[in-house]
């Protein structure tokens, strides 16, 4: 996937059907989209700690970085490191890779897009 677009305070059904309704008016395609309903909700799933580790996997995703890599990098420990990448896997929005002893980390998405709903 190209594209991980977070939208806040979305209206999902009106949007959802509008896409149905006229698809050739979005260009969605390599694009996966979570709708949440708060700022809370975002916070939950992408903490400050996990929104820095992610950002960093995609910015710099042609470099393969292990868990201890990244610990030193973001100044973290090793476990906290490894915590965020498993809640991370389970939310699909980025992948571990075992090799031998090691554990490398790859984002799902190239870019990240988080939109809040006007009101």
């Amino acid at each position: 996937m190209e594209k991980l677009v977070i939208k806040i305070g979305a209206d999902k059904r009106k949007e959802l059907k509008d896409v149905f309704d006229n698809p050739k008016k979005y260009s969605y395609s390599n694009t996966h989209t979570l709708f949440l309903d708060t700022g809370e909700d975002l916070y939950r799933l992408l903490s400050p700690q996990r929104l820095e580790l992610l950002r960093r996997l995609i910015k710099y995703q042609s470099e393969k970085k292990t868990v201890g890599e990244l610990a030193r990098e973001l100044g973290r420990k090793q476990e906290a490191i490894s915590r965020d990448a498993s809640f991370l896997a389970m939310h699909k929005m980025i992948k571990k890779i075992k090799k031998k002893r090691e554990v490398y980390l790859k984002p799902m998405f190239k870019s990240l897009e988080i939109k809040f709903a006007s009101a």
